[in-house]
């Protein structure tokens, strides 16, 4: 923060507090969210908020409020940093456990979402989820789970590999069950109550906060639709881009899916590729976009890069990059829906730039520490029917 406002003389962004804020004073006035006043987030985001509202009320202070809502949020930041470590002792010595840890804690870009944003809430539910499934303990690593999908939705597309994960030495039929032990309770406690209060709670929740009608410029999916559109004046709309990026994600999941399914062998670290790359999957694939996207698949990116110099490398140039992206660029080369200067100016040129080595590096990062081979696909080919007779044949 200091680096940020006297360094590089750019801003802490302090706009989601004012919305936390605003959402925990509209709450203590008898409102209820989604159905009284737009909330973008799942109902358990609304624990961190309530909890730093207590000092802010008592002192009647936002300042305090927002003291405490980052002190929360640095407790969660340090429990993501001591879950790397224990996890990254199942796939290494303790020598490179402490690395990973080490290049979650000194990770400069996602400490600045830490301390703006409420995402390292639901990042610290997920990192607790793999921790106790790596350590098999499946029962909470689903209860972590869920109550991370209720604080925010991106820790449900963990769900599907942590149960195939555990059904390696049960049966999927048997993790279905113990997830649906863990979800209903909750579903019944949490859920329930609020559909009988406001029955379309749930519509209105979906149609304010998941489905968005506007394109970021700071997506990949803009990035295509600006070299297609405006470089190479092909005249394609940024709907047919989009609709394209969607279609390739859901290819991607159905593809880990399935990967995850034929894998006879399933480790920790298999899992960790899994997570890594769906998530970042969806966030990049996804026609919006938020910079503190990058705290969410962060923790899975250093526990596989930890052993692996160009990884390492490659994992501070991204985190140099998000920064300069975000907050320095911000207002200045593009905003939310639109690149600052003019199609075709430097100005133009320049956003574009930077989003395209942006969008290279990560790819760049992510196949480092995937380190992808052609075993998987060939598992795949050899489940087709027809393909096992030809074999058979051979």
């Amino acid at each position: 923060m200091f680096f940020t406002t006297s360094v590089f003389h750019s801003f802490i962004d302090y706009f989601d507090f004012q919305y936390y804020l605003q959402a925990a004073v509209n709450v203590m006035q008898g409102q209820v969210p989604y159905a009284d006043f737009g909330f973008d987030y799942p109902p358990f985001a609304l624990i961190p908020i309530f909890l730093a509202f207590i000092p802010g009320i008592l002192f009647d202070s936002a300042g305090i409020f927002v003291l405490s809502f980052q002190f929360l949020m640095v407790i969660c930041d340090i429990v993501i940093v001591v879950c790397i470590y224990l996890i990254g002792l199942k796939l290494y010595d303790e020598k490179t456990a402490f690395i990973a840890a080490f290049l979650y804690a000194t990770a400069f870009s996602v400490g600045y979402f830490v301390l703006t944003k409420y995402d390292a809430f639901p990042t610290c539910l997920l990192m607790l989820a793999v921790l106790f499934t790596v350590y098999n303990r499946s029962i909470r690593g689903y209860i972590a789970l869920v109550f991370g999908f209720l604080a925010k939705i991106f820790p449900g597309i963990a769900l599907p590999f942590v149960a195939l994960y555990n059904a390696k030495s049960t049966s999927l039929r048997q993790e279905v069950i113990n997830l649906l032990k863990v979800s209903i309770p909750v579903a019944v406690i949490f859920v329930v109550p609020i559909l009988i209060l406001k029955p379309g709670i749930i519509l209105s929740y979906i149609s304010g906060s998941i489905i968005r009608s506007a394109i970021y410029v700071n997506t990949a999916t803009y990035t295509v639709y600006a070299y297609l559109n405006t470089v190479l004046n092909l005249g394609i709309s940024i709907s047919e881009v989009s609709l394209l990026m969607y279609g390739l994600m859901g290819l991607l999941l159905l593809f880990l899916f399935a990967i995850a399914y034929v894998e006879p062998h399933k480790d920790a670290r298999f899992l960790i590729k899994l997570l890594a790359v769906s998530i970042f999957a969806v966030v990049f694939c996804m026609a919006y976009h938020s910079p503190q996207y990058v705290v969410w698949y962060t923790p899975f990116v250093c526990l596989l890069v930890a052993d692996s110099l160009p990884g390492i490398l490659l994992f501070y140039a991204t985190q140099a990059i998000t920064y300069i992206e975000f907050p320095l660029s911000f207002g200045t080369l593009y905003t939310n829906t639109a690149y600052s200067g003019a199609p075709g100016t430097s100005g133009w040129y320049c956003a574009l730039a930077l989003f395209t080595i942006d969008i290279v590096t990560y790819l760049l990062l992510m196949y480092v520490a995937v380190r992808p081979t052609g075993a998987h696909l060939r598992m795949l080919l050899d489940r087709i029917p027809g393909r096992q007779q030809q074999k058979k044949t051979e």
